[in-house]
C-alpha cells in the first residue's frame, strides 16, 4: 500500500506541474505565481509547450516507478539455495528431475488481500474469537509408529498416507475436477490427549489433501476407508518421486500407510513463541533432545546396505520392479534415440555452412567432420541398445513368472541377477541410465520400505534384524519432522506470509513414506485464528518451501 501511495503522490505532483504549464500563463500577478509563470515560459521557449507538458508526464512517470522499486514490498525474501538430496542417491536417477510436485507459490499481494477480506467476512455477525491466555500450544510432532508383527496396525485413529476415512463426505477435488492426493488423517482426542491445550476441536478428525490444500473436519464414528476415485492421479513411482508426470507400470495410486503417534513436545514456555523465527535453533535442539526418547532423528535416507547385512537378502519382489523399470526405459528410448538424431542433423549442417562459406586452413573443417562422426557412433549406439534391449526384458520377464513376491532368491538366482545387472551396465548403460538400479542392495532397500508399510504377509517376510533397525532408526523423516503448531521447520517463506496464523500441519521430506518432496522441501498447512474460531477449514492455506 505505501508503494501505490508513493507513485501516486510522485505522479500526481508531475501532473500538476504539467498542467500548470500548458495553461500558463496565469492571469494572476506578483507573488510565487509570477516565478512560475516565468519558469513555464522557459520550458516552452526550449521544448514547446506539447514536449514540455510531455516531458514532465515521462518524468513523473519514471520517478513513480523508482519511488516503487526504492520502497520494496515488505515481504519475505524467497530462498535461493536449494539444499542437497539427502542420503546416498541413487545413480541411475543422479541425473533425473523429480515428476511435478504440488507446489504452492508464494502469496501474490492480491492474493493476501482476499485473504484478509474472506476472514474479515468470516466474522461478520459472529462471535469475536475466545481471547488465548498462557504460552501458545506446544509443538506436536508426529512420530511414525514401531511395525509390529502382533497387531493390525490398519485400525489405529491417525495415521500419514494410504487412504482417508470420510464417512459420508465426498473426496475433494480441485478447480477441474481432478481428486486431490490425500496426505495425512489426524484423531483430534488423540490430539487433544497429547496436547491438551491446542487450539483445535476435541472430537472427529482432520483429514489432509495435497493440491489445493483442502482440510475436511470429519464427525467421530467407526468409518471404513474411502474408495479410491477411478480418476485420481498417481501419487509417486516406486523407487522415484511424487506425482508423476506420466503414469507407469511403476505408478502407484496412493502413498503408503503408516500411523502416527502425537507426541507434544515439553519445551519451555519462552521457546513456543512461533511469531519469533530467532528461536528457531534453541526449538531444533530441544525437540531433537526430546524426541530421542521415541526415535533416533536422522539426517540420511534409508539404505539396506548402511548397517544392515554386508550382503542384503533380495526378494522377487525387487525383480518384479527391476523388470519393470526396464519397461519403462524401453517406452523412453525412442525419445533418446530422436534427441541424438537431432543432435546430428545439427553437427551435419554446421558442417555444410563451413563447407559453404570456405575454411583456408582447414582446421573448422576437419573439427566439424570429426564432430559429426562422433555423433554418428553414438545415434548408432544408441539405436543399438534400444533394438537390443527387447531381448533382456524378455529375459527378466522370463525369470520373474510365477515367483512368489516376498520370497528370497536363493544364492544361485542372487547370482544371476547380479550378473544381469552387470551385463546391463556395460551394454545398456545409455538406454537404462535413469531406471536399472546399480546394485542388488538398491533393489532390497526398495523391497523393505514397501515391507514395513504392506500386507501382513509382507511384513512376515522381513528379516527380524532389518524390522527392529526400522523401527528403531527410521521412524522420524529426514532433517526436519511433521508437525502440528509451534514454529515451521525449514526454510519455507511462511514465516514472514503467515506470521499470526497457527501452522496446522507440517508434512516434510521422508522417503520411508515416499514423501521425497523436490529440493527437500515441506509442506505447511495454515490457518488464521480467527478462521479456526469459526470454523472456516475452507480458510486453510497450503505452502511449499526448501528444508
Amino acid at each position: 500500500m505505501k508503494r501505490i501511495l508513493a507513485m501516486v503522490a510522485v505522479f500526481g505532483i508531475a501532473a500538476v506541474a504539467a498542467a500548470y504549464i500548458a495553461s500558463s500563463p496565469h492571469s494572476i500577478t506578483g507573488g510565487p505565481f509570477a516565478t512560475l509563470d516565468a519558469a513555464a515560459a522557459s520550458l516552452v521557449a526550449i521544448a514547446g509547450r506539447s514536449g514540455a507538458v510531455l516531458g514532465l508526464l515521462t518524468l513523473g512517470g519514471v520517478l513513480s516507478l523508482l519511488a516503487f522499486m526504492a520502497l520494496g514490498d515488505g515481504t519475505a525474501s524467497q530462498p535461493t539455495t536449494k539444499a542437497s538430496r539427502p542420503g546416498k542417491r541413487r545413480q541411475d536417477q543422479a541425473d533425473a528431475a523429480p515428476g511435478p510436485v504440488w507446489t504452492p507459490e508464494p502469496l501474490s499481494s492480491e492474493e493476501r488481500i482476499a485473504s484478509l477480506r474472506r476472514r474479515t467476512a468470516s466474522e461478520t455477525g459472529r462471535a469475536p474469537p475466545a481471547p488465548t491466555n498462557g504460552p501458545p500450544p506446544r509443538p506436536v510432532i508426529l512420530v511414525r509408529k514401531p511395525r509390529d508383527r502382533a497387531r493390525d496396525w490398519f485400525d489405529d485413529r491417525s495415521w500419514l498416507g494410504g487412504l482417508p476415512r470420510l464417512g459420508q463426505a465426498e473426496w475433494p477435488r480441485d478447480a477441474s475436477g481432478t481428486p486431490l492426493p490425500f496426505a495425512a488423517q489426524i484423531d483430534l482426542a488423540e490430539l487433544a490427549n497429547a496436547c491438551p491445550e491446542n487450539p483445535l476441536p476435541r472430537t472427529g478428525s482432520l483429514a489432509f489433501f495435497l493440491g489445493t490444500g483442502t482440510v475436511l473436519h470429519l464427525p467421530d464414528g467407526e468409518q471404513s476407508f474411502a474408495e479410491v476415485p477411478d480418476d485420481l492421479p498417481a501419487a509417486f513411482d516406486e523407487g522415484g518421486y511424487p506425482f508423476p508426470a506420466k503414469p507407469t507400470r511403476l505408478s502407484r495410486p496412493f502413498f503408503p500407510f503408516w500411523p502416527v503417534e502425537p507426541v507434544a513436545l515439553d519445551l519451555p514456555a519462552a521457546l513456543r513463541d512461533h511469531h519469533n523465527p530467532a528461536l528457531g535453533k534453541a526449538i531444533e535442539d530441544a525437540a531433537a533432545s526430546l524426541l530421542a526418547q521415541y526415535a533416533t532423528p536422522r539426517s540420511t535416507a534409508f539404505s539396506a546396505e548402511d548397517g544392515g547385512p554386508a550382503d542384503p537378502a533380495l526378494w522377487w519382489h525387487g525383480i518384479n520392479h527391476l523388470a519393470d523399470q526396464l519397461h519403462s526405459a524401453l517406452d523412453g528410448a525412442g525419445r533418446l534415440v530422436m534427441l541424438r538424431r537431432d543432435s546430428l542433423q545439427q553437427a551435419e549442417a554446421a558442417l555444410a555452412s563451413i563447407e559453404a562459406n570456405g575454411d583456408p586452413d582447414g582446421h573448422r573443417i576437419d573439427a566439424a567432420r570429426e564432430e559429426v562422426a562422433r555423433r554418428q557412433a553414438a545415434l548408432a549406439a544408441m539405436e543399438a541398445q534400444r533394438d537390443g534391449l527387447p531381448d533382456m526384458i524378455a529375459a527378466i520377464d522370463q525369470f520373474v513368472t510365477g515367483r512368489d513376491t516376498w520370497q528370497q532368491l536363493d544364492d544361485e538366482e542372487y547370482a544371476v541377477i547380479a550378473d544381469f545387472l552387470a551385463e546391463l551396465h556395460a551394454s545398456y548403460g545409455d538406454v537404462t541410465q535413469h531406471h536399472a538400479p546399480h546394485s542388488a542392495g538398491e533393489l532390497a532397500t526398495l523391497s523393505l520400505r514397501t515391507m514395513i508399510t504392506d500386507t501382513s504377509e509382507a511384513l512376515d517376510a522381513m528379516p527380524e534384524e532389518q524390522l527392529e533397525r526400522i523401527n528403531h532408526a527410521y521412524r522420524l523423516p529426514v532433517m526436519v519432522q511433521h508437525q502440528m503448531f509451534g514454529l515451521p521447520g525449514g526454510k519455507a517463506t511462511s514465516h514472514g506470509e503467515h506470521g499470526g496464523d497457527i501452522l496446522l500441519l507440517q508434512l516434510a521430506y521422508d522417503d520411508m513414506m515416499e514423501w521425497r518432496w523436490s529440493d527437500v522441501g515441506l509442506f505447511q498447512f495454515w490457518i488464521s485464528p480467527e478462521a479456526l474460531t469459526v470454523g472456516r477449514w475452507d480458510a486453510v492455506q497450503l505452502t511449499f518451501g526448501s528444508a
